[in-house]
């Protein structure tokens, strides 16, 4: 069976939610992200800036997020022809062609673009995924977001173990069947 680990890690330092349990007793949980290892050297126009930022983003998978998200920071330093555009059909209305994420509103546009992902152990899954491509003019500094539809899960398994010798317990993997 083909397929990557992903990893479990928090985003930007060492965030912890701390809060009060009913009868008093204080808790902590880590604020958590599930991370993806993602290769986009193939896409990555040299000499366009940002190039490494754009060539490895990071990557968390957005189990709430039906599209993948690319922010413009990322796509932008594609060389052209990495993405085949998808235009929206006309009957869609203007409200549906703009994303809430990260603060803002942006609108965007459709395209379909190979993704590769690797792992640490060297394992690598090649995907074909619809993406958002923002129009944020750089505003838009969040990791790319892997959702679940537009090829990235289709007919694939994503999987979370208990596993101790794992951060935080759990191990995740996205696999072919």
């Amino acid at each position: 069976m083909a397929g990557v680990k992903l990893y479990l890690r928090t985003l930007g330092g060492n965030p912890v939610l701390r809060f009060v349990r009913p009868g008093g007793a204080l808790d902590a949980l880590p604020v958590l992200r599930l991370f993806a290892y993602v290769d986009l050297r193939a896409h990555v126009q040299l000499g366009s800036g940002s190039v490494v930022k754009a060539a490895h983003p990071d990557c968390v998978v957005d189990t709430g997020s039906p599209l993948s998200v690319l922010p413009e920071y990322i796509w932008s330093r594609f060389r052209p022809g990495a993405v085949t555009p998808l235009p929206f059909d006309p009957a869609l209305p203007q409200v549906r062609r703009f994303l809430t994420v990260g603060g803002g509103r942006y609108p965007f546009e459709l395209g379909e673009l190979d993704i590769c992902l690797r792992d640490l152990d060297g394992r690598t899954m090649s995907l074909r995924a619809v993406a958002q491509l923002t129009r944020d003019n750089g505003a838009l500094q969040v990791p790319m977001l892997l959702g679940l539809s537009g090829g990235v899960i289709d007919g694939r398994i994503l999987r979370s173990e208990p596993d101790a010798a794992a951060p935080f317990g759990q191990a995740w993997a996205l696999e072919d069947p």
